[in-house]
């Protein structure tokens, strides 16, 4: 049962997903949207708006692309890994063509008075989702890598808090709804569990 627990993860995650999916297509203002949205609101010119704009430049597309190919370089020139290489590559894009899709089929508009500029539609939150799945993959493969439970533990955490800040840093640049992050965030849990577990099985039918 604990074998196949990660299903379960990846049900609730989907039945999340596209609950919050209807809610927004239903073109409502949502408490949760505007409570959250302003606890994390932030001023130009503060500490709080320099640090939240730094962050949210680790989760853009071009960052995302950049990391993505000295990992897939790494993996095919120094570890001669090519399997790991293909599920990365197949894993990074393919989450962002995904995110891409769903975008232009919901067609959320982006909040109105944003801290910087940013272009398309809002629903689900790119850098919430395809910054879950890459920085998650990175710290798999790192964490496979490295000696030591503790070491292991400070990766794994150290990676959650900065997905987790990304996901905030959208909020407080007002360039996504808080239930734009939480879909994403939703969505990119179920598809990197999904990922990671095909992974596994071609792994061990590979060897």
């Amino acid at each position: 049962m604990i074998k196949y627990s990660w299903v379960v993860v990846v049900l609730l995650c989907l039945l999340l997903f596209f609950f919050l999916m209807h809610e927004v297509q239903g073109e409502k203002n949502l408490a949760f949207d505007t409570y959250i949205g302003e606890l994390f609101a932030v001023s130009e010119k503060t500490f709080s708006f320099t640090f939240f704009k730094f962050i949210t430049y680790l989760g853009k597309s071009k960052v995302i692309g950049f990391g993505s190919l000295l990992c897939v370089l790494y993996l095919w020139v120094i570890k001669k890994d090519y399997l790991t290489m293909a599920v990365f590559s197949i894993g990074v894009s393919g989450g962002d063509v995904l995110n891409g899709w769903i975008k232009n089929h919901i067609q959320r508009i982006r909040p109105e008075n944003q801290l910087m500029e940013t272009g398309g539609f809002s629903f689900p939150s790119g850098h919430a989702m395809v910054g879950l799945i890459f920085f998650s993959m990175v710290a798999y493969f790192i964490i496979k890598e490295v000696k030591g439970n503790s070491l292991k533990w400070v990766v794994g955490i150290g990676f959650v808090c900065l997905v987790l800040l990304i996901g905030v840093s959208r909020i407080a640049m007002n360039v996504h709804f808080p239930t734009d992050i939480l879909a994403g965030y939703a969505l990119g849990v179920a598809y990197i569990l999904t990922l990671f577990n095909l992974y596994k099985l071609l792994g061990r039918r590979v060897i």
